[in-house]
């Protein structure tokens, strides 16, 4: 339960820390969404394909340049955390 507060209380703060990448992120999400709609509504059989893969597409550019896989582990994300402050 601890670690699940802890990584809400991450995402709550996440927008006032860091605002340009909240809303390039959500900007990228809603460009993504539109693209897809306007793909089914011209009924291109290939419009999930674009959704899926434009959502997971910067996860695995993250991944790809270095994001480390353990990000979700609560103990590591605290230490490199307190280490940081």
């Amino acid at each position: 339960m601890t670690g699940f507060l802890y990584f809400l209380g991450n995402i709550l703060r996440w927008p006032a820390l860091k605002p340009k990448e909240f809303f390039s992120l959500h900007a990228y999400f809603s460009i993504i969404y539109l693209i897809t709609y306007t793909l089914s509504k011209n009924e291109v059989d290939q419009s999930n394909l674009v959704f899926t893969v434009g959502i997971l597409a910067p996860l695995l550019i993250a991944i790809g340049q270095g994001l480390p896989t353990n990000c979700l582990d609560f103990k590591s994300s605290l230490l490199k955390e307190l280490s940081n402050q």
